[in-house]
């Protein structure tokens, strides 16, 4: 699939809610845009500060036919490939990504992805992938952020246009899209692991049951964390967050 559409809203509580609540009435590879989202969300219903225009914030609507073979649970790492190659094409910086899908520049977060389900009769109808990335964000603002984080504007100290860096991410990210479903998370195997600055490195999860210590090792080829705990036991982690 390589056409979408840009469905712009001057300002939604969140585009990913407002996908879901009119998902009926979009086509696959509908992309939901905002300058101006007031309750975003992130992983585990985090807040993503958002209540300016400064940001880019976005939902991707997708539709697939078959369901038995599409990719989802990596569709979120995709997207992180995605947003990588942007920044090193277009902005010539060097992100990095913290597994699952965080966008780092520096140590400090550029972006985020929340990928959610449509389900119809106990089946994933459709899924909205959701992103927001920091793009003129001021420095005064950051500040107040609990975590370390930056924006374009910071980096390079001029404004950018939003809507085109939109048109630009959603070309990139909907020209590979379909070598992506027919091959998995073995399409973007090699572009996701180089770019996982942790690997290697003691690392510390947040898990359900708290913070737990791991030697980072490697990817698998579903898309897992392979890691050695402090017992040196190979363990496949999931789910969860490396904390910085």
């Amino acid at each position: 699939m390589s056409k979408y559409s840009i469905i712009t809203l001057e300002e939604v509580q969140s585009t990913n809610s407002y996908a879901l609540e009119h998902i009926d009435c979009f086509e696959d590879g509908t992309v939901v845009y905002t300058p101006r989202q007031i309750s975003g969300r992130g992983r585990y219903n985090r807040k993503w500060i958002s209540d300016n225009t400064e940001n880019l914030y976005v939902s991707i609507v997708l539709k697939p036919e078959n369901t038995q073979s599409y990719p989802f649970a990596n569709l979120t790492q995709y997207l992180s490939v995605i947003l990588c190659k942007y920044l090193e094409q277009e902005q010539n910086l060097k992100p990095v990504i913290k597994w699952p899908n965080d966008i780092l520049i520096d140590g400090a977060k550029i972006s985020g992805i929340l990928a959610e389900s449509d389900m119809k009769k106990n089946k994933i109808n459709a899924v909205v992938l959701g992103f927001g990335l920091n793009v003129n964000l001021k420095q005064s603002t950051l500040e107040n952020i609990d975590k370390k984080a930056v924006s374009l504007s910071v980096i390079k100290n001029k404004t950018f246009d939003t809507e085109n860096i939109l048109k630009k991410i959603c070309d990139m990210f909907f020209e590979s899209y379909n070598s992506f479903i027919e091959e998995g998370f073995g399409y973007i195997y090699d572009d996701y692991v180089k770019r996982c600055g942790f690997l290697g490195q003691n690392i510390k999860i947040s898990e359900a049951g708290g913070k737990k210590s791991y030697f980072a090792k490697s990817i698998d080829n579903e898309g897992f964390l392979l890691v050695n705990d402090e017992l040196n036991n190979e363990c496949k982690i999931l789910t969860g967050d490396i904390l910085c």
